[in-house]
């Protein structure tokens, strides 16, 4: 019989007689790999659910001018929030300048008051819209985009008094194409509906109109706006980009994906801010868990070893038996954390996290004046995917590691003479 068959027999037979001892050993390499696998498809995850707000808006970061009054009206009407206040042309243009940013588009928020009853109102640049919706619909970002939510009639027309209502809110209201509405001291047509779709939440409201006339309604300068939105070249710039803006613009707060982390708990913010730092904690828990199981596999088979040894096996050819042995254990639990990582995976993929459906939303004012209509909230599952790669990879890789660390402890178990070893 030849070695290859010899060790491949022992092998399988140990496996079967010794089930209970391979469960073990199998089922702990199985949890080690799956820790390792499901904290990075956590982050992954999580940083997904955070970027949905944005998903559908072209940009990364928003960005907004605050001032330290309270957010309760001294007077009801049209109003610029206290959270969005004006912000220079000279002041917003400059953000181009900044490294890793490669669009900024304003706008202009507005705030409606009245008794038991409150909107939003968002001003888009419509003729931006419509110069660059056909040769540059890349420079089309946060609410510029609303062209591809409407579902009904038309968009409104720049520097007419015409208006989008968004669905729900128009449904409330039964406000449809051809009605008309006041806002502030001016009436606007309803030309079209629009449905805010998932991943385009942090710029709703419940009207979009030309900015010009937005800033007509509350008397704001030419080429003011108060909410950007901007596009970074790389993620990595983010971090860098927001430090540069709050020097440009004092008192400002700047929103991005990352900001939302904190929101979904604490687990998401390990696992998504600090996925690199996680991921290689694990791996090393992961690997120390390996040693312990092995080690304690070896120290089980020290005597059977010794056996081998006296009936005339030579030492390494039991080193190698017992390597191979934990190889194979290694290849099974391989592919048991990955399938114990795809169950967990189903399983938490099922939960429901709440997103914003706009910014500022501690500072609603609808949220104490008791308004008729209430935003319907927005939930979201958490998107976790596994790389189908991994059914391949993680059991060859596991199978490797366990088969390197299983020649290292036997090595160690194997020294002294096998007849100390037995009589022990």
């Amino acid at each position: 019989m030849s070695p290859f068959k010899i060790h491949s027999v022992y092998l399988i037979k140990e496996l079967l007689y010794r089930w209970g001892r391979s469960i073990f050993v199998v089922g702990g390499v199985g949890l080690a790999v799956s820790m390792v696998i499901l904290l990075p498809v956590l982050g992954e995850g999580f940083q997904s659910l955070a970027q949905l707000p944005f998903k559908n808006l072209a940009a990364d970061l928003v960005v907004q001018q605050g001032t330290t009054e309270s957010a309760l009206p001294e007077t009801m009407g049209l109003m610029i929030p206290y959270s969005a206040q004006p912000i220079a042309e000279n002041k917003w243009n400059s953000l181009r300048t900044i490294e890793g940013v490669t669009e900024v588009m304003g706008t202009v928020l507005l705030w409606n008051f009245a008794p038991g009853k409150f909107f939003s109102v968002s001003g888009i640049p419509l003729q931006s819209v419509i110069e660059n919706e056909n040769k540059n619909p890349e420079k089309l970002i946060g609410p510029a985009r609303v062209k591809e939510w409407l579902i009904k009639g038309r968009m409104p027309k720049a520097g007419k008094n015409e208006a989008l209502v968004e669905r729900h809110y128009g449904a409330f209201y039964s406000l449809k194409p051809g009605k008309t509405i006041k806002i502030g001291s001016t009436s606007f047509t309803i030309s079209g509906i629009v449905d805010i779709q998932q991943g385009s939440q942090i710029a709703s409201a419940n009207f979009y109109l030309d900015i010009n006339e937005a800033r007509r309604l509350v008397n704001m300068k030419e080429g003011h706006v108060n909410q950007l939105f901007l596009r970074v070249s790389d993620p990595s710039k983010a971090d860098a980009a927001k430090a540069s803006i709050q020097k440009i613009i004092p008192n400002s707060s700047v929103v991005s994906a990352d900001s939302f982390l904190s929101l979904l708990g604490t687990l998401s913010r390990l696992t998504g801010q600090f996925q690199q730092v996680t991921t290689s904690v694990a791996g090393v828990l992961a690997l120390l868990l390996l040693i312990v199981f092995l080690r304690g596999a070896m120290g089980e088979r020290q005597r059977e070893a010794a056996v081998l040894r006296a009936i005339g096996w030579s030492r390494g050819h039991v080193r190698k038996q017992l390597s191979a042995e934990a190889a194979f254990q290694g290849f099974l639990g391989g592919t048991i954390g990955v399938l114990l990582t795809w169950l967990a995976a189903q399983g938490l993929s099922t939960l429901k996290f709440s997103l914003p459906n706009g910014l500022q939303k501690s500072n609603d004012p609808a949220a104490f004046l008791g308004s008729q209509y209430v935003a319907p909230a927005v939930e979201a599952n958490l998107p976790l995917n596994l790389d189908p790669h991994l059914w391949l990879t993680a059991p060859i890789a596991t199978a490797l590691i366990c088969g390197i660390l299983g020649w290292w402890l036997a090595g160690q178990r194997l020294k002294g003479t096998p007849w100390g070893k037995i009589r022990a």
